[in-house]
């Protein structure tokens, strides 16, 4: 036996209501709700049916009246999918401003038997006159010519706000906050953000444990695909893109500053490289990567990488599958040797004196020379000599700091009373890595029963250009 469901019930009434963007007061919501009512009452209409049609109001908030009926989800597509008997806006441009959606919208009514009408008389679509239509018509074909004014009129005033280096609206973008001056709205420096974006720009620039995209991510407020775009767009430079294309200034080739820089062009550079790099496969080691990893080989010279037991316990493990062993049991042993071999060294303090590095300004100047060229090729002869003078100051600064380029760093040791014992107990654990690394730890296990032990520890010092025994820097 089939059952056939009950068709939805149709509403007698409904009240299709939109609210654009940049409505003001004289557009709001209650305004068109109050002038539907007043239509729906001189139509006829019962307060019991009325007082159903407000409360089940279909509303377009923040929605262009170009848009596609269909993708007006909340308010249009749900009334083409209801087909109530009487649709009343408040005017016809709430409906749509595009002839087209109109006509379509015109052409739907009829064929589903519902009316449309304007609280300001205007449209009745039960009148099936020509004149009617043509006026409906011809009110639809002003209102989209309107939209185009309004909308050309909106975006030439983005464009003297991006221009002066004002934020347009919205939520400014992390890791800045909108700061107002002289009643207009900036992007401001978010100290906490900055700090922790430095932060992480930082760990991410070291090299080690979590330095990745993923593990420098982890400590901010946005994911990992936001960092990855922040670190590679122009936002940490305190610039801005639009379509695609950098905002300039209008001599075409100066960056307009919309905020102050996180980063300066010299970070910025070095951040692009590391992207590289990790981009490439030269991976940070693991979060799970025991102390030793990369200092422990096996019999055969094969290393063994660090990971972890069953139980989560750090081991290291034989990437020639001649087995693994527990950190526990190597670990000790090295941190006793290492103090016996190498305890009583003294430190030396290293620091460091040269190295100009100049590589981030060398590429922003070469950005600006690129597009100070290209713009020359679009202007005409007579209009071109503010922009060609300062494309030749470009290549001026650029020839004078190519000059002085040279990233070549000198290292000056000076012997300190600190024994290396003694800053042992006072390091972190990455400090602790590399002190071991800097004596060339090598780890040899060999299989159980080995006459000279499991575990063979060797230190292989690197020696200096005079070969006098190589001390470790404090």
């Amino acid at each position: 036996m089939t059952t056939n469901a009950a068709a939805p019930v149709r509403a007698e009434l409904a009240f299709s209501l939109r609210l654009s963007r940049s409505s003001d007061e004289s557009s709001s919501l209650d305004v068109q709700l109050r002038a539907c009512r007043l239509k729906a009452e001189a139509l006829g209409f019962d307060e019991e049916t009325i007082a159903a049609a407000v409360a089940n109001a279909y509303v377009d908030d923040g929605v262009s009246g170009g848009s596609a009926l269909e993708a007006r989800k909340k308010g249009m597509a749900r009334i083409m999918a209801d087909r109530p008997a009487v649709v009343i806006a408040w005017k016809l441009d709430r409906f749509a401003r595009s002839v087209r959606e109109f006509q379509k919208l015109l052409d739907w009514a009829d064929e589903n038997g519902v009316r449309l009408v304007t609280s300001d008389s205007l449209l009745d679509s039960a009148d099936k006159s020509g004149t009617g239509r043509l006026i409906a018509t011809i009110i639809a074909a002003v209102a989209e010519w309107e939209l185009g004014i309004i909308t050309d009129r909106s975006e030439a005033a983005h464009e003297e706000r991006r221009t002066q280096g004002r934020w347009i609206s919205g939520k400014a973008p992390f890791p800045y906050k909108v700061e107002r001056r002289d009643g207009k709205a900036y992007l401001a420096e978010d100290a906490d953000a900055f700090a922790i974006v430095r932060e992480q720009i930082a760990k991410l620039l070291e090299g080690g444990k979590g330095a990745t995209l993923a593990g420098t991510a982890r400590a901010l407020p946005i994911g990992r695909q936001q960092w990855r775009k922040l670190l590679r767009g122009v936002m940490l430079r305190g610039w801005r893109e639009h379509n695609g294309e950098l905002v300039t200034e209008a001599d075409g080739v100066t960056p307009v500053q919309f905020g102050p820089e996180v980063i300066d062009a010299a970070t910025a550079k070095r951040v692009r490289d590391r992207l590289a790099e990790l981009e490439a496969g030269e991976r940070a080691e693991r979060m799970d990567a025991p102390w030793l990893a990369g200092m422990v080989v096996c019999a055969c010279g094969a290393k063994w990488n660090g990971g972890q037991s069953s139980r989560k316990k750090p081991l290291y493990k034989g990437s020639c599958g001649h087995g693994s062993i527990m950190a526990h049991l190597i670990e000790p042993l090295v941190f006793e040797d290492f103090r016996k071999q190498h305890g009583d060294t003294p430190l030396y303090e290293v620091t460091y004196s040269g190295g100009i590095d100049h590589s981030g300004d060398l590429a922003d100047l070469d950005a600006k020379i690129r597009r100070g060229n290209a713009n020359l090729l679009l202007m005409d002869a007579d209009d071109a000599a503010d922009l060609r003078a300062l494309v030749s100051d470009l290549k001026a600064t650029h020839a004078r700091l190519s000059a002085e380029h040279d990233p070549e760093v000198t290292e000056t040791w000076t012997l300190t009373d600190v024994l290396l014992w003694e800053a042992w107990d006072q390091a972190t654990e990455d400090q602790r890595r590399s002190m071991l690394t800097d004596q060339r730890c090598k780890v040899t296990v060999h299989p159980a029963g080995h006459p000279g032990g499991r575990v063979v520890i060797d230190w292989e010092p690197v020696a200096s250009e005079g070969d006098a025994e190589y001390e470790t820097a404090a």
